[in-house]
């Protein structure tokens, strides 16, 4: 499993809702080189009153751990950032791939996560926001318990325990 699995799946998951989504393909690593780096990994285009959702994602693979924001590159967090202020929806989508065990992920508004200047998500808090349903399951394919709805809803911006966010 790798990130660009993580994509597939995701953007696989919004088409069985019906929804224009389109994951922006990986240069090779020679183009990677000598252009310009991609701004974010896809987005979708979904019914009110999601609209248009814009994201990044990132894979935590093998165990359930801290995610270092460090993997998050400045030009990522500035594009969707700009996106957010253009009035869209844009996200980091966080993956968890922990083989033949489980498969999920969160979305996490990007305000909230460019407001934490690089402090990463630790285990514990990423667990509490699993026991209040903030995830969704990959890892039967059940894709008929996704609702455009759950990204508005369950859009994290806030830690458990913190009450200047909408987990309270």
């Amino acid at each position: 499993m790798i990130e660009a699995d993580l994509n597939h799946d995701i953007i696989s998951l919004f088409k069985a809702q019906d929804v224009f989504g389109y994951k922006i393909p990986d240069p090779n690593q020679a183009i990677v080189q000598t252009a310009s780096k991609r701004p974010f990994d896809g987005f979708a285009r979904f019914p009110p009153p999601v609209n248009d959702f814009w994201f990044e994602s990132k894979l935590i693979k093998n165990k359930l751990q801290a995610f270092d924001l460090g993997r998050i590159q400045d030009h990522q967090f500035e594009s969707l950032l700009q996106i957010k202020r253009n009035g869209r929806r844009a996200a980091i989508i966080l993956g968890f791939w922990i083989p033949r065990q489980d498969y999920w992920f969160m979305v996490f508004d990007i305000d909230f996560m460019a407001s934490r200047n690089g402090e990463s998500l630790k285990k514990k808090d990423l667990l509490a926001l699993c026991e209040k349903d903030y995830n969704i399951s990959l890892r039967n394919k059940d894709w008929s318990l996704f609702r455009s709805e759950w990204l508005v809803d369950k859009m994290i911006t806030a830690l458990p325990g913190d009450t200047s966010g909408s987990l309270y």
